[in-house]
């Protein structure tokens, strides 16, 4: 058996090995004797979301286009990803239209296009136009929208995977009430 090849396989795990901690961190590694006080600071926490801006515009005497621009604020030091946001926007009691920004991917060879990445302590603005249709039981809720005085609810969920040091993963989902302005 060659002996140098051996002890070359063995270097290059060694190698390997090595990369591998310091690529991942040593955050999660604890010598004996030491406690694990920075726990706190690497907790991962939710991404925050909020509205930038409601709007609507008359196309006819039946239809809007409402435009809607969410904040996704990455508090983590690390990239988070948003997937998706289900949405559903009132005025008063009447849902004026709902609609959905981003993808769920499918599977580990999913595309990645229609998912949002947030880098570390940084906010995403996303935009999304929805039609919303006047009818009887609409049409005051529509009027105060295209004439610019609608109080704006937004209710949904929104879908992310946050990532932390070492192997900490967290994804979730999250409901939400927002309101505008």
């Amino acid at each position: 058996m060659n002996s140098k090849a051996i002890y070359a396989a063995g270097g290059g795990i060694a190698a390997a090995a090595i990369a591998l901690f310091f690529v991942l961190g040593s955050g999660n590694v604890l010598f004996r004797g030491q406690t694990d006080q920075g726990a706190t600071q690497n907790q991962l926490l939710e991404l925050q979301l909020s509205i930038q801006e409601i709007s609507a515009k008359k196309i006819d005497d039946r239809n809007a286009e409402i435009q809607i621009i969410f904040n996704a604020r990455n508090p983590n030091k690390n990239t988070a990803i948003l997937e998706t946001i289900h949405y559903s926007i009132y005025v008063g009691q009447n849902r004026m239209t709902l609609g959905d920004i981003g993808v769920s991917p499918e599977g580990f060879v999913a595309s990645q296009e229609g998912i949002f990445p947030i880098v570390a302590n940084t906010t995403v603005a996303l935009k999304d136009t929805r039609v919303a249709v006047r009818n009887n039981l609409t049409a005051n809720s529509w009027d105060s929208a295209v004439e610019g005085t609608a109080q704006y609810r937004v209710e949904g969920t929104y879908a992310y995977k946050l990532t932390g040091t070492g192997f900490q993963f967290s994804a979730g989902e999250k409901d939400f009430t927002l309101t505008f302005p």
